[in-house]
């Protein structure tokens, strides 16, 4: 339950990840016929998947589907319990701390389920697959290129918005004094977009170099766990991993302090609001 923030430019790892975690919150009856559908053929687009490979991705999506409640229903509620009760009595670094473990024990067990079904289906691409794939990648790795070269003020105008956007999505309006604070701690913070960047150029071309053999599903269940679990480390030209989660837990600790009593009560419901919602999705609401 943390601020949303611009996307990175993905990797194969993250893509399949990224597609296959909306999936995660699935739905019951004929949205989730629906749903399963649709993802399946978001992934199928995104891979060029002929028709077996096709009918085994929806398969995968709908044992993803039936297995999410029992997986990750009640550790949901559990840390929206957790951010409820800080939201109402107070933000502190250790509060946050134990936010972060529950987000990642979370992300841990959606993640390795959705690799386990991933993996097998992804050991069968052809070559003209992954050229497809690569080719894809590549155009969103010359985006972000495009996008660094822009103007460094441009740049960080962007950034400044993007948190702003993001805070009122669970504030509601914010004071013209509010609003330049946050533009103001956005600009204190560093530019990590170019080692960002080179880390994603190095791991597509890792990840082109493994599939390219056309390894068995165990070995790209490795290679995507490990990925996964080094997705926060941007290589030896940024910080590590921790200095930016601790940068993280300042800027919500930052945000926090600026809310009035009305604000911090929009964040609470607005937290509900996407509860019931995933609730809803999961099949276990009235639970």
């Amino acid at each position: 339950m943390t601020l949303a923030f611009p996307p990175r430019p993905k990797h194969p790892a993250i893509i399949a990840l990224s597609i296959f975690l909306v999936v995660a919150v699935g739905c019951t009856g004929l949205f989730q016929s629906i749903g399963a559908r649709w993802v399946t053929r978001q992934i199928a687009a995104e891979f060029d998947l002929d028709e077996a490979q096709t009918a085994a991705t929806r398969a995968s999506v709908d044992r993803i589907i039936a297995a999410a409640p029992g997986a990750i229903g009640s550790k949901v509620d559990m840390l929206v319990a957790t951010v409820d009760a800080a939201i109402a009595q107070g933000l502190t670094e250790k509060k946050l701390l134990g936010m972060e473990r529950q987000v990642d024990a979370l992300l841990d067990i959606i993640a390795g389920g959705i690799i386990d079904e991933a993996a097998p289906i992804m050991a069968t691409l052809r070559d003209e697959q992954i050229d497809f794939v690569e080719a894809r990648l590549q155009t969103r790795l010359d985006e972000a290129r495009e996008e660094l070269a822009e103007p460094k003020a441009k740049r960080l105008e962007k950034r400044q918005d993007e948190f702003v956007d993001a805070v009122e999505d669970w504030s509601g309006s914010l004071s013209d004094a509010q609003e330049d604070a946050l533009r103001e701690f956005v600009a204190g913070l560093p530019d990590e977009a170019a080692a960002r960047l080179a880390t994603d150029e190095r791991r597509i071309e890792s990840v082109r170099a493994v599939f390219s053999k056309h390894p068995d599903a165990q070995t790209i269940r490795d290679t995507l766990w490990n990925m996964w679990k080094n997705r926060e480390d941007w290589g030896p030209q940024a910080r590590p991993p921790q200095a930016r989660r601790a940068e993280g837990r300042q800027a919500l600790l930052f945000v926090y302090g600026l809310l009035d009593a009305e604000q911090k009560d929009h964040a609470s419901k607005h937290l509900h609001e996407l509860h019931d919602k995933l609730k809803t999705f999961l099949g276990t609401a009235g639970s």
